[in-house]
């Protein structure tokens, strides 16, 4: 038996409480298949969705959110993985209140992380910004993003934040729908009611849904605001964070991404509507075709709720 066939699977779980965070699965194996190495990689893309009909923002509470992110947790840790990505802020701010992160085994990377890194670069080198946060309800609500950065010297005055509801499940159902463009206006809108003071405006992206509509939001935050906008997307941040690190150079251990061991799976438990995953397949297939076919072909298994 040849070493290449002793050398176990690493098996990475990615999960978003959607399926926004395709967009990292799609980057994370695209980089992958772009590397020479032995070791065979399993990636599981994990729809933590806790309802068919609700999200984690339309839950009455935080108890309510953690409870039902612990349940997921749970069935992700029978999956076997090697480390859990959290490819999406929601679930990123909810991890810290729940039982997996005292107890959990697996190593867990949240994208929150990187989305600090990438905000604290642009305040860092451009003193006349300012930052205006997006994200979700809970995302907002936990403050943590602004916390954060707040604690590393940057004026609090020069950080603001929104929740946008509504928009990441609007970018599911119907990306380039009517509701999606009302729903930028709205944020843009109150946006500028905040009174941000800064010469310049950067969006700082705090939903991995909403980088798919990035070009969007800067528009529409630059006709509302009538000064230059940046986008600031953690979500590549994060890609290129988690795969050099699982993948050193030669002769430094054991690369992942040879041709035909690299494999993408896409699990939920809640029903995926097919014009919803054929939309978001589009979306994703320029990038990962690998990702595009595990979402068209993903599995539905009412077990992992």
């Amino acid at each position: 038996m040849t070493r290449a066939a002793t050398i176990p699977e690493r098996h990475w779980l990615l999960s978003d409480s959607g399926l926004g965070g395709l967009g990292i699965c799609a980057g994370i194996e695209r980089n992958l298949r772009r590397l020479r190495g032995r070791r065979p990689v399993r990636l599981t893309y994990f729809n933590s969705s806790p309802d068919a009909h609700r999200g984690y923002n339309d839950l009455p509470d935080l108890e309510a959110r953690v409870a039902a992110f612990d349940r997921a947790l749970a069935a992700m840790d029978r999956l076997a993985p090697e480390r859990i990505v959290l490819a999406c802020n929601t679930l990123s701010a909810l991890y810290g209140h729940t039982g997996h992160a005292r107890h959990g085994e697996v190593p867990v990377t949240g994208i929150i992380d990187s989305g600090v890194e990438v905000f604290a670069e642009a305040l860092g080198a451009d003193p006349g910004s300012a930052l205006i946060l997006l994200g979700t309800r809970t995302t907002i609500e936990s403050g943590v993003h602004r916390q954060r950065l707040i604690g590393q010297g940057f004026a609090p005055e020069r950080i603001a934040a929104l929740s946008c509801h509504g928009l990441a499940s609007a970018i599911e159902n119907d990306l380039d729908g009517q509701t999606v463009a009302q729903l930028i206006e709205g944020c843009a809108a109150a946006v500028r009611g905040l009174g941000v003071p800064a010469e310049r405006l950067y969006a700082g992206l705090a939903c991995t849904h909403y980088a798919f509509v990035a070009e969007r939001i800067r528009a529409a935050l630059e006709r509302a605001m009538t000064l230059p906008v940046g986008v600031l997307d953690p979500n590549r941040r994060l890609v290129d964070t988690l795969v050099p690190a699982a993948n050193p150079p030669a002769g430094r251990g054991e690369l992942e991404g040879q041709a035909g061991g690299l494999t993408v799976t896409v699990v939920s438990g809640v029903p995926l509507d097919p014009a919803r995953r054929e939309a978001m397949a589009e979306r994703v297939r320029p990038v990962s075709e690998a990702t595009a076919q595990a979402l068209l072909r993903y599995t539905w298994d009412p077990e992992l709720l």
